[in-house]
């Protein structure tokens, strides 16, 4: 079953989209167990994040590594997160459905 993560970001400056792309570079380069990640934009100063994961086991064996991954984005790009929510897909509507 698969397994979702939904985060809010606060940007003590107006958000650079284009090193929000930088950083999503990076996390493609480094790899991840998420099958997507979806980062928008709420406001100028705030994105919120949905990652799908394949399972919860998934999310979890990564939870360490997305910690760090976290404490270094929110120093580096001066964010912190407000908000996170997650658990599992029990009902979906895909366009392949």
């Amino acid at each position: 079953m698969k397994y979702i993560v939904n985060t809010t970001w606060k940007h003590e400056n107006e958000i650079d989209w284009n090193k929000m792309e930088e950083a999503m570079a990076t996390l493609r380069r480094e790899g991840q167990p998420s099958e997507e990640v979806y980062w928008y934009e709420i406001d100028s100063y705030t994105h919120g994040a949905v990652s799908i994961f394949p399972s919860e086991e998934s999310y979890k064996s990564h939870i360490a590594k997305l910690t760090k991954m976290r404490e270094t984005s929110s120093k580096n790009m001066k964010i912190q997160m407000d908000f996170e929510a997650h658990g599992p897909a029990l009902v979906t509507l895909t366009a392949s459905e």
